[in-house]
């Protein structure tokens, strides 16, 4: 049984939230809320557009990401962060040790993964972009991650 989970740091709209939670619903994931991000638990928007998706996923509330990756640790999973760094690789050329076992760190829109966060995780994978934006919005990146993760098992 695979173990893949979205961790959703500093999200700040919930509507981006709910986008994810319902992507997650249909493609088997876990889903970790921090800081600030909306939760399903505590702001009737996610609930009310995630169309009851909040109930099928299982979802779990951390204060702080370190919380959560240390959970992740503990499940042995390879932890990653989407994010664009000096050093980061293009999801297409991404090799893991295992695409079953994964958690996959998302980002406040603005200010991107925190730093304290990239420096907790095993890589930093990025999607490229042909254009001239740097970034897309987390909602359509999750999607995009969780699709090319689950197609390379």
């Amino acid at each position: 049984m695979s173990k893949r989970i979205v961790i959703l740091e500093n999200i700040r709209s919930a509507y981006n939230v709910w986008n994810i939670i319902r992507t997650a619903d249909s493609l088997w994931r876990e889903v970790r809320i921090v800081w600030y991000t909306p939760s399903p638990i505590d702001n009737p928007k996610v609930c009310k557009t995630s169309l009851w998706a909040e109930n099928t996923v299982w979802l779990r509330q951390f204060d702080f990401t370190i919380d959560a990756i240390k959970e992740a640790r503990e499940m042995w999973l390879e932890i990653i962060a989407a994010e664009l760094t000096e050093n980061s690789v293009s999801l297409g050329e991404y090799v893991c040790e295992s695409e079953n076992w994964i958690a996959v760190i998302f980002w406040n829109e603005v200010d991107g993964v925190m730093a304290k966060t990239l420096k907790e995780v095993d890589d930093v994978i990025e999607i490229p972009m042909q254009w001239i934006k740097e970034s897309m919005n987390v909602g359509q990146s999750t999607a995009i991650f969780m699709r090319e993760l689950r197609k390379r098992k």
